[in-house]
């Protein structure tokens, strides 16, 4: 099996835990008929979210599980055709606390798994590392709105209702982010490229 199907295969079967720990969560056909598609609609943007604010994959599943907990709970709270955003704000808070923990904890990051590979895949694995060091060097506020926007799409009024600020904040925040990030970006390719200039040299 190739290291892709693995990793298909892995996140297949933690999904799979997820909506069964879902499923035992006492609630009427109703509420539970709701929640399921809840899940469906929405388990990948919970889970990008949280892995956008700078969370490792492995806890990310796990936050994500914990944010459809925590909807199960408020279930009768959830304002309907709001679902998307009360997970989204939902989702922000859980990777609040998951980088609080963190920050909390002396552990390091696991190694690298090694393994057959291509170019293709370590340029690729490059570019998400690379995004996510710049997003984690961001202010949170801009970058919430910054994942929101351009990398999950999600259009102003929906940030507006998942943040709980006006769209002109939301508007203006994004401004800002796309400007904080393109510079930083600049300064990493400037970076880089003297870098490889002085090996060259």
């Amino acid at each position: 099996m190739t290291p892709q199907a693995q990793a298909s295969a892995a996140t297949e079967a933690t999904i799979a835990a997820e909506a069964d720990a879902i499923r035992a969560i006492p609630l009427d056909d109703a509420a539970r008929r709701r929640l399921g598609r809840m899940f469906s609609d929405h388990h990948g943007v919970v889970f990008r979210v949280i892995r956008r604010m700078g969370i490792d994959p492995a806890r990310a599943e796990d936050g994500a599980q914990q944010v459809f907990m925590i909807a199960a709970r408020r279930l009768d709270d959830i304002v309907s055709g709001k679902e998307r955003a009360f997970l989204i704000g939902a989702a922000l808070n859980t990777a609040r606390r998951l980088r609080r923990e963190r920050a909390h904890q002396a552990m390091g990051s696991e190694p690298p798994r090694s393994g057959p590979g291509t170019d293709d895949l370590v340029d690729r694995k490059r570019k998400r590392e690379l995004l996510d060091r710049l997003l984690d060097e961001m202010e949170e506020d801009l970058r919430v709105v910054l994942v929101l926007a351009k990398i999950e799409g999600q259009a102003k009024r929906e940030i507006s209702d998942a943040l709980g600020i006006p769209e002109g904040t939301v508007a203006s925040r994004l401004r800002r982010a796309s400007d904080d990030f393109l510079a930083r970006l600049k300064r990493h390719q400037a970076s880089s490229a003297g870098a490889r200039g002085r090996v060259a040299g």
